[in-house]
């Protein structure tokens, strides 16, 4: 697999993620440009990471309320080059942690123990 380095995106979140890795090391890098040492490298890796989930988050999110304005699995499927499987994976993922979500702050749910006294 080629790593698409001419890719400005790519590029863009490889510079946020250093800049991050940089703030996780204790002392300074050895280089601005990108990782040299092991903890350097772990440190980019972490950040990375991060990245990764709270893009992932958002895929959720957005697959979630696409699904909810009426866009069909297979237009969301073609856009993303996924399979509806993989969609479908997704929005029930989505909605399992929008209905969690609204387990715990739903207003039934709050513990009234301590004003059994009244």
């Amino acid at each position: 697999m080629s790593l698409p380095l001419d890719d400005p995106i790519v590029n863009y979140l490889y510079g946020l993620a250093w800049e991050k890795a940089i703030e996780r090391l204790a002392e300074p890098p050895q280089s601005r440009a990108g990782p040299v040492t092991k903890k350097e490298h772990l440190a980019l890796i972490a950040a990375l990471a991060d990245f990764s989930a709270g893009i992932e988050t958002n895929i959720l999110t957005a697959t979630y309320y696409a699904c909810q304005f009426q866009v069909s699995q297979a237009e969301i499927g073609r856009t993303c080059g996924i399979s509806r499987q993989a969609v479908r994976q997704r929005l029930a993922k989505a909605t399992a942690i929008q209905e969690e979500r609204k387990r715990q702050y739903s207003y039934w749910n709050y513990d009234y123990e301590e004003y059994d006294d009244y």
